[in-house]
């Protein structure tokens, strides 16, 4: 536990300094809209995670606008919501999900996963918070001997308020043809379910106006319980 405590805080000082520096996330996006993107590293932050030894391959990080910053008090953005699916009878059936605080207008964010079913944590810097949480590992019978493949969002995203942007597909097969698909294909699930693959997975964040205890009411797994 203290190994995982000790790597987000070398995590947060990485992220920080993408965010205040050249590349910060105020750059996603345009005209203050929300939007999220695959951030760019610069030569300074890759040689500070090589200091700090943070294997980056272990990330996949994301710059993200998730408001104007101008909003009253009670308006816009209240928390954020990391939902694991997996694909099931040609549609999305949640495995976990986690919801946290938070109410910061830009920032960035950090994947941490390998084999999806072996659990998957999301940290995220702003200017007022840096937090992380996280996915469960889900037991997956023969999973472990089969071959995966990832989609991860490549291009700058659109977001509203309540909806889920998938960041990542994960399909995990017995089968030596694997035809991958785009992060925008979570819309059209039967595109996989056609291949027959054992397991498809996807990972999406979800940006809300309502308090985590709304969304923990309001969630697809009602047993989820609220991370203060």
């Amino acid at each position: 536990m203290r190994m995982k405590r000790f790597g987000c805080a070398l995590l947060a000082l990485v992220l920080a300094a993408g965010l205040w520096g050249c590349n910060a996330a105020g750059t996603a996006g345009s005209g203050g809209s929300m939007s999220i993107q695959p951030a760019q590293l610069t030569a300074e932050e890759e040689a500070l995670a090589a200091l700090l030894d943070v294997n980056m391959d272990s990330y996949r990080i994301f710059d993200f606008v998730a408001g104007t910053g101008k909003e009253k008090e009670g308006e816009g953005v209240q928390s954020v919501q990391l939902t694991l699916y997996e694909l099931e009878d040609n549609e999305w059936t949640v495995k976990a999900q986690s919801q946290k605080a938070f109410s910061d207008a830009k920032g960035r964010v950090a994947l941490s996963f390998g084999k999806i079913t072996e659990g998957v944590t999301m940290t995220f810097q702003s200017e007022n918070a840096f937090d992380s949480m996280a996915l469960d590992k889900i037991t997956e019978a023969g999973t472990a001997s089969m071959s995966y493949t990832t989609s991860i969002l490549t291009e700058a995203a659109g977001m509203e308020l309540e909806q889920e942007t998938p960041l990542a597909i994960q399909i995990v097969t017995s089968k030596s043809d694997i035809q991958s698909y785009g992060v925008q294909y979570f819309e059209m699930p039967r595109e996989y379910a056609k291949h027959g693959y054992e397991h498809v997975y996807a990972v999406t964040v979800m940006f809300s106006g309502k308090t985590v205890y709304e969304l923990v009411d309001n969630a697809a797994n009602p047993t989820a319980s609220p991370e203060p």
